[in-house]
């Protein structure tokens, strides 16, 4: 592995709060989920040449979404009948919403995959994607404006990460090739304004192919339509439960 690349990974961990991987994840996984006809199947290999390059494209993870990912998709089927099929980040759990109108997919899969959250409407479009850390910057207004002024390539390359929660602003920066990205001081900067996730405190991950941030075994998921949008909750790995307001793409 080249060494500013490994570099690059060891910066972009949470304090104390990472373990170690013995190999980097390279898996092929299927996972799918059923209700009232319907069949909602992943795919994913991650042993694909094409992974790590796309990923390491930091401005353009929306790639993965696109006919440039042959390594990973969705599907929804009505029997034999398919309604969609669409290219998807690594996925490790589906569920299907009770009226079949979303359908979700998590992932605890971080090595190269842009999105750990990920919802589709039943007609193949994506109404929300996310990417999620255990550690993030908590900025105020001023604090982001000084980031953007003394930093102004780190900010652009960043400005899409940012996300509100509690009335708090939040910066999700602690990704594979930030570092190198955007350069010592300016990780420096936002080193400083390091937080747990604002979702929960017991997220956890790996060095590089893991992170854990909801209940595998029972995530029990759950949708609230309110206000004209919409909120998942679902379960934390201790068991906390995790509301997200469900922002369209």
């Amino acid at each position: 592995m080249d060494r500013r690349l490994f570099i690059s990974m060891l910066a972009s961990l949470p304090a104390l709060r990472a373990y170690a991987d013995a190999v980097g994840y390279r898996g092929v996984r299927e996972v799918s989920a059923t209700r009232d006809g319907l069949t909602f199947r992943h795919r994913h290999d991650w042993s694909s040449p094409k992974v790590a390059p796309l990923f390491l494209e930091l401005s353009h993870h929306d790639k993965f979404l696109s006919m440039d990912n042959d390594f990973s998709f969705v599907e929804l089927l009505q029997g034999d009948r398919l309604l969609f099929r669409s290219p998807a980040p690594a996925l490790t759990y589906l569920w299907i919403a009770p009226d079949a109108q979303l359908f979700v997919g998590l992932s605890d899969i971080k090595l190269y995959n842009p999105y750990q959250l990920i919802v589709w409407r039943r007609d193949g479009s994506v109404l929300h994607h996310e990417h999620i850390s255990s550690d993030v910057a908590k900025l105020s207004a001023a604090q982001q404006q000084d980031f953007t002024l003394r930093f102004p390539k780190a900010a652009q390359l960043l400005s899409d990460r940012y996300f509100t929660y509690g009335g708090a602003t939040y910066l999700d920066f602690s990704i594979l090739g930030v570092p190198n990205a955007i350069g010592d001081d300016a990780w420096s900067f936002l080193a400083g304004f390091r937080t747990r996730h604002p979702y929960s405190a017991d997220f956890k991950e790996s060095v590089t192919n893991e992170i854990q941030w909801f209940d595998a075994a029972h995530p029990e998921i759950s949708l609230e339509r309110s206000g004209g949008g919409v909120t998942l909750s679902l379960r934390s790995p201790s068991g906390r439960t995790m509301a997200i307001r469900l922002q369209p793409s």
